[in-house]
């Protein structure tokens, strides 16, 4: 056997057989949807590492508050001058640090995460999640009116993305990653394993199937793991089981979810007006922040910081209703405001304070109306708990589930379903909100949702559909190399250019098509003869060359493209680029061949979602 024989056959092993046990054959497997066992691995490692940072912010946000206050969130045992110095001290510095940094590095908490998923194929700055670690903390300990949940989901997301950056996982697996990192993280911040799976699969990846369950199940249980190491078993909140007495106080349940329903809507408006202010200068943005939020904390000290003592007496029913009334105002005016002009922490926590609180006037209203025979204002909070964070993130099952792992009460379920099933419908339906992140990234011009087609091809990377079965020629080559080529049965022929930016692509058939003519003597004005040297004069040809851009057939102009690219990517390209089809390239140094791993053909992409 010659030697170009033995190199097309070699070159087509390479190709096709992927290397055993190799990070390359890991890589190649996870470029697939169901690539189940590698990408649970891999989930594993991402629980570790978002839980783990989501316990070092935890603890970044809570050791410096110990020298303060005496019991942690206790802002209201400070003296007035110290509630209305330490927000403004706080946006302060936290405007002083961006004032340091590019614009670009702003972009922090749950919005920049959907941004860099939906619009950068899940790569996220690990500059971002500095500021975000570093700033969100400042926040929270100078008692900005912020929780905590935003910017562990910036951290875990950030962590996830960081792993497949390190091991140049394909673009798909960074994207499942990212979402394993954010389930890690809000399960971590609570010790709400479940809550924290769905919340990464209903509000960020914005997908139910086994394999993407799966490896965000592990990492969920695995940031719980680690928060029950650290902090114990004990949940953030002992509350008695209490239930609802009767199908009676089911109107007043319904009445509150209307009156969440129109809050959130109101906090959703606000928030997103506000959001647009996001370009003027940080420093008087967050100043105006501190200001507003010092005077309010002066009056209403329970609105300060995290909020989280706030929420445990409201579960256990210990305000009253004029406490809980200005509570629902400050706090609204104070997150809004803060959150709406971008400082660094996150809304799932107030929005849990707000629904509290709401629900602790219903059942205060309801003790007064019906008597003794009423639930307590405690287990109206609870399900107030659940309708304000569904209305407000648009994810119900998210926050049903919540409310259930951080009061351990099943009683909650049937009228915690009957209320967000209520507040969601006069948020989504009479005042047209989708989300209060789906409305930031409105407010951003940012693209928001995705399509279910690009949700479909963001998960596969082309390295798993990509066609193999193709050999690099230059432009010319000699009459008998070509047919040896056509007998190794290639289905295309990639047209090295070197003067030219990318190669052509021609079917192997056009060529055997042209070499059955030209052995009938037909076609023969595209050969010539390489010992011809400027002759003019007609010599017989022994050794001619085939113009490969010359020989009848359909040639594709090319586009490059990287080999971790998803298939969303790939249409994309084709689209911007107008080329015809693309060649998968990994980057390496050396000839076209060696860099070269597949095709992709924009039949291949409409195949794959009509399959």
């Amino acid at each position: 056997m010659s030697q170009r024989p033995r190199k097309l056959i070699k070159n087509a092993l390479a190709r096709c057989l992927p290397k055993t046990n190799s990070l390359e054959h890991v890589r190649l497997q996870l470029s697939a949807k169901e690539a189940l066992a590698p990408l649970v691995g891999m989930a594993l490692i991402t629980g570790l590492l978002a839980g783990g940072v989501t316990i070092l912010f935890r603890l970044a946000m809570e050791w410096p508050t110990t020298f303060f206050l005496s019991v942690p969130q206790n802002y209201e045992s400070l003296p007035p001058i110290w509630r209305f110095a330490l927000p403004v001290l706080g946006s302060l510095v936290i405007g002083i640090i961006y004032l340091l940094l590019s614009p670009k590095r702003y972009e922090v908490g749950v919005v920049h995460v959907l941004d860099r998923l939906y619009n950068h194929q899940g790569k996220m700055p690990i500059q971002n999640a500095l500021l975000q670690f570093f700033a969100g903390a400042i926040a929270l300990v100078s008692g900005h009116s912020v929780g905590r949940e935003g910017p562990a989901v910036h951290l875990g997301a950030a962590s996830g993305s960081w792993l497949a950056r390190v091991l140049r996982l394909p673009n798909n697996s960074a994207r499942s990653l990212l979402g394993c990192g954010v389930a890690a993280a809000i399960a971590a911040s609570f010790n709400t394993p479940l809550a924290g799976m769905v919340f990464a699969m209903e509000v960020v990846m914005l997908e139910y199937s086994v394999a993407g369950f799966l490896p965000v199940m592990l990492a969920a249980v695995t940031g719980s793991t680690i928060t029950q190491i650290t902090f114990g078993r004990e949940p953030d909140f002992n509350v008695p089981a209490i239930q609802l007495n009767s199908l009676v106080e089911l109107p007043i349940l319904f009445l509150c979810a209307l009156a969440i329903g129109l809050l959130a809507a109101l906090f959703i408006w606000a928030h997103r007006g506000l959001t647009r202010q996001q370009y003027r200068s940080p420093l008087l943005r967050f100043l105006l922040v501190g200001l507003v939020t010092g005077t309010i904390g002066i009056w209403v000290p329970e609105i300060l910081g995290g909020g989280y003592d706030t929420l445990q007496m409201a579960m256990l029913g210990e305000l009253g209703i004029t406490t809980l009334t200005v509570i629902v105002a400050a706090k609204l005016v104070a997150t809004a405001l803060g959150s709406g002009l971008g400082i660094p922490g996150g809304v799932i926590g107030p929005s849990l304070i707000l629904g509290a609180c709401l629900g602790g006037i219903a059942g205060g209203l309801a003790n007064m109306w019906l008597g003794a025979h009423t639930a307590s204002p405690g287990f109206y909070a609870m399900v107030g708990m659940a309708a304000m964070m569904a209305a407000m993130l648009n994810a119900p099952l998210a926050a049903l589930l919540a409310i259930l792992e951080l009061t351990y009460n099943p009683n909650v379920l049937f009228p915690g379903m009957m209320m967000i099933v209520v507040a969601m419908l006069i948020s989504r339906q009479v005042f047209a909100t989708r989300g209060i992140y789906q409305e930031t990234l409105r407010a951003l011009n940012k693209a928001g949702t995705p399509t279910w087609r690009q949700q479909m091809l963001s998960g596969v990377g082309v390295a798993s559909q990509m066609e193999r079965n193709f050999v690099v020629e230059p432009r010319e080559i000699p009459l008998g190399q070509a047919k040896e080529l056509i007998a190794q049965h290639p289905q295309w022929i990639l047209i090295d250019l070197p003067d030219e930016t990318d190669p052509q692509l021609l079917r192997a058939a056009d060529l055997s098509t042209f070499l059955q003519g030209a052995e009938k003597g037909e076609s023969t004005e595209t050969l010539t003869d390489t010992r011809m040297e400027k002759q003019e004069e007609e010599i017989p040809l022994k050794n001619p060359l085939i113009d490969l851009l010359k020989i009848p057939g359909e040639r594709k102009q090319m586009a490059e493209l990287n080999w971790g690219a998803t298939l969303l990517e790939a249409q994309q390209k084709l689209k911007s680029t107008g080329a015809d089809a693309l060649y998968i390239s990994r980057h390496q140094s050396g000839s076209l061949d060696n860099r070269i791993a597949g095709i992709i053909l924009p039949l291949q992409i409409d195949n794959f979602y009509r399959k």
